[in-house]
């Protein structure tokens, strides 16, 4: 769960260098943001929040199953907070992906630079928490069976922050590069 309190860390800086970011890029450009990107800022914001919410929660659920596959610690808590917060982070995300959809639609268009600065944001978050918790995932499993199992060094929120982070970083890598190539054919006349 250390990934996860780097987390905690590291994204209010990346939103506050966000909106820095889209307010001078507007100033620059001479317009001010308009009500319809502030609250698709609103939503692409609310939506990061909810998917590390319900990262979180799934971080909490695999660290019981895991927990209770070495050893038969209480796991109660870590599954009703595990619960909790997936529930509350999917509804979160579906209601705010419903609703930048449904505003797109409306409004007829959309943000691609806040697509993107959300996508660069989600792939720092998940990216640096996969650096931290794989590492730390191989070297507990490797020293609970080298060292056999004692009580502190359980290997189970280790792996489990890595199983759940590790595949959102493959998953943002992926739609990071598949989002520059688009932006690159657009830029290239055929």
């Amino acid at each position: 769960m250390f990934a996860f309190g780097i987390l905690g860390v590291i994204i209010p800086l990346f939103v506050i260098g966000a909106i820095v970011y889209v307010v001078m890029r507007r100033r620059n450009d001479k317009e001010g943001i308009t009500a319809y990107q502030a609250l698709m800022a609103y939503f692409y914001s609310m939506i990061s929040a909810s998917i590390i919410t319900t990262a979180v929660g799934a971080g909490f659920l695999l660290t019981a199953a895991f927990s209770s596959a070495y050893n038969d610690w209480p796991i109660a808590n870590d599954v009703t907070l595990g619960v909790t917060l997936l529930a509350t982070g999917a509804v979160i995300c579906v209601l705010h992906v419903l609703g930048k959809k449904a505003l797109e639609a409306k409004e007829g268009k959309s943000t691609p630079l806040l697509k993107r600065v959300y996508l660069f944001f989600m792939l720092s978050v998940f990216s640096i928490g996969g650096l931290v918790a794989l590492p730390l995932a191989i070297y507990e499993t490797a020293h609970y069976y080298v060292e056999g199992p004692m009580y502190w060094n359980d290997p189970a929120g280790q792996l489990a922050t890595a199983v759940v982070v590790v595949p959102l970083w493959v998953y943002y890598l992926m739609r990071v590069l598949r989002e520059t190539r688009a932006a690159k054919k657009e830029e290239t006349p055929e």
